[in-house]
């Protein structure tokens, strides 16, 4: 419904809610936030991984950030249409508005419903964001006006489920540390941030936790606040939260841990993003996603998001990413194989599952996890993994696994490692309650923690750049890769119709190069720290 005054914004559209019925035009007194992206000074440069190198937080911005007479003519415009800004961040790409519904509707020319989905009443919209046409280029995307989630919860069990089963032989973090052989070390001087999508953060289970675990003291774990979202919520997704907490508690105790939360919306992801690498962790770790072509995402945002990764890789802060846990079709029932984002970006480290024995002291038959037929709505579940379609392949991604898709791109290949997802299971506290969980939003924070036990030991003040780039790198005949990690050879994530992909020697869709060895994985990465 544009108008001479306004402008379409490129990849903005976006079709009804699915699954959602149209209630009632949003109140138009009632009060919202506005996430605004600018555009950069410069286009982010690509990764390079013969010539790593970690920016500065101050350099970054001086190049890419944005250009500061974009941001006050933005916010001179949406000030006549009613807007209020409401951060200072003068290098930042973002700007953030507050304003009633009527004043946002005329600033971006559309309309706004209120839907209810499932059994969720949320504001939402169809069709494009129009903007300002004096802003036309120098905005690229906007984030705010739909409240529809996008993101899937990562969760292969809940403690209420199979908990007798599990009990008997369930790990912890530390003792999945040992069995990986991770370099020895609590994480002194690394932090680790751990980004939710709802549920909270509830003390007395991490200290109850600690007591079963033996772990003392207690960890400090820092709650963070994004957009105003609950930290404590009891909404179903606690779960989640006490995995990543715990995990990270009982590998990494003496890590700064941050634990932000953010609304599962477009927006939760451009902003919780952004605020996390503000604080400028050693890496972060994300256990939530949804398919990258699933028609909840806006292209803007898929944008945005991948951005926000680029500009974390420039940084040095690797960002781990679950893969899912719905194997090849990863909840899309359209017959054909799809990734995960933002697992699929090239920015990120995507983590696929295994499961294995322990005899010994030591892992035995360590496989590809797929529980069932690997689908979690029937009580399976197996590692998400495969060919992107939306991101090409990058030219570091020196492997060749073609997509089972009929006319497919050669896209992104995910995940690039693996650990431990299915049985023998996490020992967890939820609701006060031990039990067991899993999935590779266990096996994502457990790397995250290996990367800072990795940083915690390189010498003389060096850090590692962007690692996923470099476990494809050869060094000495083999890639970092295969030096550092498990070979995993057998299993499949077969869950589609069209089918799955399968493990094999070497690198593969299903597990990447593998699940790690620490101490190798060190030793083979310490010659590119810088």
């Amino acid at each position: 419904m544009s108008t001479k005054s306004h402008v379409e914004l490129p990849g903005s559209y976006r079709a009804a809610p699915k699954g959602g019925t149209l209630l009632r035009p949003t109140n138009p007194d009632s009060k919202m936030d506005v996430t605004v992206r600018l555009r950069r000074k410069a286009a982010l440069p690509d990764i390079d991984p013969e010539r790593p190198r970690i920016m500065s937080r101050k350099d970054f911005d001086s190049k890419y950030g944005a250009n500061p007479a974009d941001r006050e003519e933005a916010i001179k415009v949406f000030q006549k249409y009613g807007l209020t800004p409401s951060n200072g961040d003068a290098n930042s790409s973002l700007l953030h508005f507050k304003g009633p519904v009527s004043a946002v509707e005329n600033a971006f020319d559309i309309k706004l419903f209120d839907f209810k989905t499932a059994a969720r009443v949320h504001r939402g919209r169809t069709g494009s964001i129009h903007i300002p046409q004096e802003l036309d280029g120098k905005i690229i995307g906007v984030f705010g006006l739909d409240e529809r989630k996008v993101v899937r919860e990562r969760r292969a069990l809940t403690h209420t489920e199979h908990v007798k089963a599990i009990r008997p032989q369930g790990l912890y973090g530390s003792q999945l540390a040992e069995l990986y052989a991770f370099p020895d070390g609590d994480g002194l001087g690394q932090t680790i941030a751990l980004l939710e999508f709802g549920g909270g953060y509830f003390p007395h289970d991490l200290e109850r936790f600690c007591q079963i675990a033996g772990l003392s003291p207690v960890p400090t774990i820092r709650p963070i606040s994004v957009d105003n979202a609950p930290t404590d919520a009891h909404d179903g997704q606690e779960g989640e939260v006490m995995l990543d907490v715990e995990v990270a508690a009982s590998v990494c105790p003496r890590s700064s841990i941050n634990v932000y939360f953010c609304t599962f919306d477009e927006q939760g992801w451009v902003d919780i993003l952004d605020q996390a690498m503000n604080d400028e962790p050693t890496v972060i770790s994300v256990s939530w996603g949804l398919a990258e072509d699933d028609p909840q995402w806006s292209q803007g945002a898929i944008d945005a998001i991948n951005d926000a990764l680029h500009q974390a890789a420039l940084l040095g802060i690797t960002v781990c990413v679950a893969s899912g846990d719905d194997g090849s079709y990863d909840q899309v029932d359209d017959g054909l194989a799809h990734a995960d984002f933002p697992a699929a970006s090239p920015y990120v480290l995507g983590v696929g599952g295994t499961q294995f024995n322990v005899a010994g002291g030591a892992i035995v038959n360590e496989e590809t996890w797929k529980n069932g037929d690997g689908r979690r709505a029937d009580r399976g579940g197996s590692s998400g993994g495969g060919v992107s379609e939306k991101f090409p392949r990058p030219a570091w991604q020196t492997v060749n696994v073609s997509s089972i898709n009929p006319h497919a791109i050669d896209g992104r290949i995910v995940p690039d490692v693996a650990a431990l997802a299915g049985s023998p299971w996490y020992e967890v506290v939820i609701d006060s309650k031990p039990g067991g969980n899993g999935g590779t939003s266990a096996a994502t924070p457990l790397w995250a923690c290996l990367i800072c036990r990795i940083s915690a030991k390189l010498p003389g003040g060096k850090r590692l750049p962007f690692l996923t780039p470099l476990l494809y790198q050869l060094i000495g005949g083999s890639t970092v890769g295969a030096s550092g990690c498990n070979d995993i050879t057998t299993g499949d994530n077969d869950t589609a119709s069209v089918g799955g992909y399968n493990a094999g020697p070497g690198f593969d869709a299903v597990t990447g190069w593998g699940s790690p060895n620490g101490t190798k994985l060190l030793q083979a990465l310490g010659p590119l720290a810088i």
